[in-house]
C-alpha cells in the first residue's frame, strides 16, 4: 500500500492560515451580531424612556437606528459570504455589499440632516446661517456620493453574467 506524500511546510501553513481565516470571519461576524442585537437593545429602552419627548425627536432617533442596524447587517452578510466563499474566488460583484452600506450610510446622514432641519423649523427655533450653510454643502456632497454609489453598482451590474468579474 503507497504511503500518502507528508504535506510540505508550505501546505500546512496555506492550511494554518486558512483555519485561521475562518475563525476570525467568524468572529467578526458574532461579533457583528452582537452589535446589531445591542443596537436593537438600546432602541427598545429609548422608545420606552422617551415619553414627553418631541414626536421628531424620536423619530429621528429610530430611523437613525435602524438604518445603523441595517448598515451593520449588511457587515454581517458580507463576512458571512467570505466565510462559505474564500477571498481568493471574490470577484468585482463583491463590491456590491460594501457599495450598499455606502448608500445606506449616506441615506442616513441625509435623512439626519433632513429631519434635524425640520425638528429646529417644527419647534420654531432659528437656525444659525454658518450651520444651515454647512448642512447645505454636507447634503450636496452626500448627493454626489449617492449619484456616484448609483453609477458604481450600474457599472457593475450591467456587465454580463458570463464575463469574467476580475
Amino acid at each position: 500500500m503507497p504511503s500518502l506524500p507528508s504535506p510540505t511546510v508550505a501546505q500546512r501553513f496555506l492550511r494554518f492560515i486558512s483555519r485561521g481565516e475562518v475563525i476570525t470571519y467568524g468572529g467578526v461576524a458574532t461579533l457583528l451580531l452582537f452589535i446589531a442585537a445591542a443596537i436593537a437593545i438600546y432602541l427598545v429602552k429609548f422608545l420606552i424612556h422617551s415619553a414627553g419627548q418631541p414626536f421628531f425627536s424620536i423619530l429621528i432617533t429610530l430611523i437613525n437606528e435602524v438604518l445603523l442596524i441595517m448598515i451593520v447587517m449588511e457587515l454581517l452578510r458580507t463576512v458571512t459570504r467570505l466565510l462559505v466563499s474564500p477571498a481568493h474566488d471574490v470577484g468585482i460583484q463583491d463590491l456590491n455589499p460594501f457599495l450598499v452600506i455606502a448608500g445606506i450610510s449616506v441615506t442616513r446622514r441625509i435623512l439626519t440632516i433632513g429631519a434635524s432641519l425640520s425638528v429646529t423649523e417644527t419647534e420654531g427655533q432659528t437656525l444659525e446661517p454658518l450651520k444651515f450653510q454647512h448642512y447645505m454643502i454636507e447634503l450636496v456632497i452626500s448627493g454626489l456620493i449617492i449619484l456616484l454609489v448609483a453609477v458604481s453598482l450600474w457599472l457593475i451590474n450591467r456587465r454580463p453574467a458570463g464575463r469574467a468579474s476580475r
